[in-house]
């Protein structure tokens, strides 16, 4: 088996060039082992950071049919939420439940969507009773409004 490393340890750089393209250097190790390359990154530098989150959290899924739900009956796909249920074979009262999510404030969906809640409720706390008011919202899933 034959091994063969390929290294360039010189610090990180960006070089700007006149016609716009820009030029990113970081130190990297390259490893052929058996005819197979592994790339080796800086310990400075997690892997994970680069990857996308892949699973969505219960209250992103939900948030997402209840935006999908509400643009088919906007767009007059179907006419009503029966209609919804019966075409994804889904209760109704479920349809209803995600369409409720709908109602919530533009700050709280994005921190939904972000994963950004610091706070510990869990679905079936979300979508029942979901008050009108932004601020009444912030109050009942206690947490902190933004400025």
């Amino acid at each position: 088996m034959k091994l063969t490393t390929l290294e360039q340890k010189d610090a990180s750089t960006m070089r700007r060039e006149e016609d716009g393209t820009i030029t990113i250097s970081i130190p990297i190790r390259i490893r052929k082992y058996s005819g197979r390359q592994q790339v080796f990154l800086p310990q400075n530098i997690v892997f994970n950071d680069f990857k996308e989150k892949q699973d969505l959290t219960v209250l992103q899924t939900s948030l997402a049919r209840g935006r999908q739900w509400q643009m088919m009956l906007e767009s007059g796909k179907f006419k009503n939420l029966r209609e919804i249920a019966a075409d994804e074979k889904v209760d109704p009262g479920y349809v209803s439940r995600m369409m409720n999510m709908n109602l919530l404030c533009p700050e709280l969906v994005r921190r939904i969507l972000d994963d950004d809640l610091d706070s510990d409720f869990s679905f079936s706390e979300i979508y029942r009773n979901i008050p009108v008011l932004w601020e009444d919202q912030f109050k009942k899933f206690k947490v902190p409004m933004t400025a």
